[in-house]
């Protein structure tokens, strides 16, 4: 990553010398890191040729006019809603467990920021722990300089500082706000953040947000400790690079570094869904809204409600599979756009996806159970009707419910509603590139001439393919924009799993100035160096 403000970094060198791709901890992916990268075809047209003779293009900087500009023609609706977070550290209860994590707020289940369509969010943040942070909105498409993306957007908010996060937002929808700054946002620094639309068309009378984590921070090791387990060269804490005003993070103890050790050995599990291997870390722990299964949180609905869950997986790695006992359900959102109705007993979803279910509540008392794909581990919920409180569900037999072997539906089954729809057109500028990494080493990256050259300009429709080299699925997220899926009918998401083997292509409109982060969401696959810019030219 880059070093200094947006503005002293406007102009630079369009690709590092030679093609490679450098990662995050500074490490050239390809022949410095023991793997050879095979270079993509350098598809994209209107750019500089790479190489040191190269001319420097004119980037658009997170504070130049032109974000402003486009923030400014906003489909504005006149209501600012004003929010207040704190980051700190906390001594928090989980069935029991009484664990010393980072939060925002008083507890593991972060403040919900409920918003509508068009209102201005000004959310104040305060940064109280030892080390420099951000919050990123994702899935939104915000001014670049509120994306929360040190240092690429902003500078990080330094330990006992201030920021206020100030855009509009113009997209209904289900999203959440998470820490962008190393491993932070595998602690409890995330939280769920609805849009509302006036116009909603789902005809629910009541609904629930429901939030699914998978949790290590404070159980005998923390989340920069599994990093460096997975390799000793990491180090976690992008808030804490050199220059940005942040001490790197403590290095583990002697037995957090065991602990570490013994959750990123053995078996990594299988899923056909996700294409294989689904994961490297065992968490110990999976919660719905902050709570264990052991004390789960409970969804309190009228018997015979239409009952909307806007299901946000928040987990640094894991992907779930979600089941409502005695229920079916019937998605109608992804990643914030309505799709065409689809009934399933059950639905995969990835890091950091979001999806939206219909369900009518049964009268009794219901699990709702997210058991983690290919593996072993589980988060429990309690959908309970009124008629039926104090009545206890059978949580002990949730992971054998017989909806999570029944109906399901995968994201690649899923079509756009026609409200949701990009409109038809021919890329203007198309991009290849590779997604790899390092035989043996915990190390992983994009490639290619073009993953070092993802520039656009205002009002061009572009194309980015991603071959999957790797052993793994990954979701791949876009900063600030959506995208459609042309393979899946034109699903509009921001993001979307490219499993092993496999290629995926996304459209998206460049209709949104400056630079933007394009990573893989996995949060140790992006400290590990998979990650790369979509930066605007004029």
């Amino acid at each position: 990553m880059r070093s200094g403000t947006p503005q002293q970094q406007r102009v630079r060198s369009p690709l590092l010398p030679g093609g490679g791709v450098l990662g995050r901890r500074g490490l050239l992916l390809g022949g410095a890191a023991g793997a050879g990268v095979a270079l993509a075809g350098c598809s994209g047209e209107g750019r500089a040729a790479p190489g040191p003779s190269a001319p420097a293009l004119d980037y658009v900087a997170a504070t130049d006019p032109e974000v402003a500009a486009t923030e400014a023609r906003r489909s504005a609706s006149g209501r600012t809603v004003d929010v207040g977070l704190v980051a700190r550290a906390a001594t928090v209860d989980i069935a029991g467990r009484v664990v010393d994590t980072w939060v925002y707020g008083d507890g593991l289940a972060a403040p919900e920021i409920r918003v509508g369509r068009g209102d201005r969010l000004r959310a104040v943040v305060r940064n109280e722990l030892p080390e420099s942070t951000t919050v990123h909105w994702h899935g939104i498409a915000c001014r670049n300089d509120m994306d929360g993306a040190a240092p690429t957007t902003q500078e990080a908010i330094a330990a006992g500082g201030e920021f206020t996060y100030d855009f509009v937002l113009p997209d209904p929808g289900t999203y959440w706000y998470h820490s962008h700054s190393g491993m932070q946002s595998d602690r409890a620094m995330l939280g769920p953040l609805v849009v509302e639309d006036p116009e909603d068309p789902s005809g629910a009378d009541e609904e629930f947000v429901v939030v699914l984590d998978d949790w290590v921070d404070g159980l005998g090791t923390t989340p920069d400790a599994v990093l460096q387990a997975l390799n000793p060269a990491l180090t976690g804490g992008h808030g804490g690079h050199a220059g940005h005003g942040a001490a790197a993070p403590a290095a583990p103890s002697a037995s957090e570094a065991a602990t570490a050790a013994g959750l990123v050995t053995g078996d990594h599990g299988s899923s056909d869904p996700l294409g294989g291997m689904t994961g490297h870390i065992t968490y110990p722990l999976h919660l719905v809204n902050g709570r264990a299964p052991e004390d789960p949180a409970v969804l309190e609905a009228a018997p015979g409600a239409r009952v909307r869950l806007r299901l946000v997986n928040a987990a640094a790695e894991t992907a779930y599979r979600v089941a409502v006992g005695g229920h079916e359900m019937t998605v109608i959102a992804a990643d914030g756009f309505d799709v065409e109705p689809v009934v399933t007993d059950a639905l995969v979803i990835g890091a950091a996806q979001r999806y939206d279910v219909l369900l009518t509540a049964r009268s009794g008392t219901w699990p709702l159970v997210a058991v983690v794909e290919g593996r072993s581990g589980h988060a429990a919920a309690v959908l309970r009707t009124r008629d039926a409180a104090g009545s206890a569900a059978p949580l002990a037999d949730a992971p054998d419910l017989p909806e999570l072997s029944g109906r399901l539906v995968l994201e690649s089954a899923m079509r756009p509603a026609e409200r949701s729809a990009l409109d038809p057109r021919e890329p203007d500028r198309s991009y290849s590139v590779d997604l790899i990494e390092v035989a043996g080493r915990y190390a992983w990256g994009m490639a290619g001439a073009d993953a070092g050259n993802l520039v656009v300009r205002q009002g061009e429709r572009v194309r980015i393919t991603m071959n999957n080299t790797t052993s793994m699925w990954h979701p791949m997220h876009t900063h600030g924009h959506t995208f459609a899926i042309p393979d899946y009918g034109g699903l509009r998401k921001d993001t979307a799993l490219v499993l092993p083997g496999q290629s995926m292509s996304i459209d998206f409109d460049a209709d949104n100035p400056g630079e933007w982060m394009f990573h893989c969401h996995n949060v140790y696959h992006f400290e590990a160096g998979m990650t790369a810019n979509v930066r605007y030219v004029r």
